[in-house]
């Protein structure tokens, strides 16, 4: 299920996706784009060329399995075109670790060259706990979308840009046969041209989003303010804490910290990006890591 994974806390950390980018000249690219109208040809789910403005000119979305795909795209349609041999234009491949694993093609165009920087990408973060019993606090984030089909089968989503991310039942997405309940947070990363030259260097600096777990116990105590306890029943039947009064924010977001909140790792973060430049660049001599 896993390339590389970290656990600490009863979590499980891995990057369910990332996007890498480099440059190559259009020599490289007809290489590429040959094998692929060749022997690779049944792997090719579709090929593309567009001229919207946002996006690459060249696009290949590549199927190595039934679920197991990935994209990569040549030549960016803001970059000026110029003549000669040895102009070079950026190639952006974007797949996911923990289903593509070592696979053969994307090891091979991984190995074209030693110049890749990191864009983007996902950390996964497993909980073995249904979604239902988890509090989200959407506090300090002007996007935020639900979308539920009844009980655990939901999606959350919040903020936007980078940070961004998203909670859902991973169980039923997946469709796992598994015992148990499974809940993935996957938080979205964008960063600008991280060489993984320098990917020792690299250190995970995102705060993380507050998530409680809904099982707080009741105290003598809590019954003197049955206005508080009143809010917390809500909050912990669905009412989003952001629409509470500063006050009763705050008194919430007390009772559920001691034990309650969901305490992630940075370090695991890191480490899930590092071993992962590091499972497919270590052996390429064409990468000396600084």
């Amino acid at each position: 299920m896993y390339n590389k994974k970290f656990e600490n806390n009863n979590l499980v950390y891995s990057l369910d996706m990332i996007r890498l980018k480099t440059y190559i000249t259009y020599s490289q690219f007809s290489e590429i784009d040959f094998r692929f109208k060749t022997c690779w040809k049944n792997f090719v789910k579709k090929f593309y060329t567009t001229g919207k403005i946002s996006e690459f000119f060249y696009n290949y979305i590549i199927n190595v399995d039934d679920d197991k795909s990935f994209w990569f795209g040549f030549l960016h349609n803001t970059e000026k075109r110029e003549d000669g041999e040895k102009e070079v234009y950026n190639f952006t491949i974007e797949f996911n670790p923990n289903k593509l694993k070592d696979n053969k093609i994307i090891l091979y165009i991984l190995g074209l060259t030693g110049d890749w920087y990191v864009k983007m990408f996902h950390i996964a973060i497993d909980i073995p706990i249904n979604i239902t019993d988890l509090i989200v606090d959407f506090s300090g984030r002007r996007e935020m979308r639900i979308f539920s089909c009844g009980n655990d089968n939901k999606t959350i989503y919040l903020g936007k840009g980078d940070g961004r991310l998203r909670v859902y039942n991973k169980k039923i997405e997946s469709d796992l046969k598994i015992q148990g309940d499974l809940t993935r947070i996957e938080i979205v990363r964008e960063i600008e041209d991280f060489s993984i030259k320098r990917i020792a260097f690299f250190k995970y600096d995102k705060n993380f989003p507050s998530i409680y777990l809904n099982k707080y116990l009741y105290s003598l105590s809590d019954y003197e303010d049955k206005t508080l306890f009143a809010i917390l029943y809500a909050v912990q039947s669905g009412f989003p804490i952001k629409n509470l009064t500063k006050t009763y924010r705050k008194k919430i977001k007390n009772l559920l910290e001691g034990g309650h909140k969901i305490k992630f790792s940075d370090k695991c973060c890191t480490d899930c990006l590092q071993q992962t430049i590091y499972f497919y660049f270590m052996k390429n001599n064409k990468v000396i890591f600084n």
